[in-house]
């Protein structure tokens, strides 16, 4: 079977059998990003032991599941919190590269991030200033009215 028929097939399958389970139970959880993570996160494994060779749908999944962790802290953290939104979203994805093995110049990732945490921690703790208040203002909006 194609590799990715294979995956959208394994994503429908648990997308079925979860939203039974959470019919049949008081948990909450989005049964789409659960389904798509258990595929990605399965598919590594078969990846790592040499049993699957398709990195680009591990990665299509993986940065599915990544855009859903953050639109999921988004709408549950302060909005104050949103000026870390960059770094968050660039973190995962360095960590989701990681996860399929590119490590090339991993240290200017890491030092980019290291910048980008380092710079928006300093606007973030002196927010109440005038100046510094509409730079943060302006970060955190970038995503509004679009």
């Amino acid at each position: 079977m194609n590799p990715a028929v294979l995956a959208l097939s394994v994503i429908t399958a648990l997308f079925v059998v979860l939203l039974t389970i959470k019919g049949l139970t008081q948990w909450k959880f989005c049964v789409i990003c659960v389904s798509v993570s258990i595929t990605w996160m399965a598919l590594l494994a078969l990846y790592w032991l040499g049993m699957f060779d398709q990195p680009v749908i591990i990665a299509v999944l993986l940065g599915q599941t990544i855009v859903g962790l953050y639109y999921f802290l988004e709408k549950n953290t302060d909005e104050g919190l949103h000026v870390f939104r960059l770094p968050f979203l660039l973190t995962l994805t360095l960590a989701g590269f990681l996860a399929l093995g590119v490590t090339t110049d991993l240290v200017y990732g890491l030092g980019l991030l290291a910048l980008l945490w380092g710079a928006l921690s300093l606007l973030y703790f002196y927010r109440q200033s005038p100046k510094t208040k509409i730079v943060v203002d302006r970060i955190i909006a970038c995503c509004k009215d679009w």
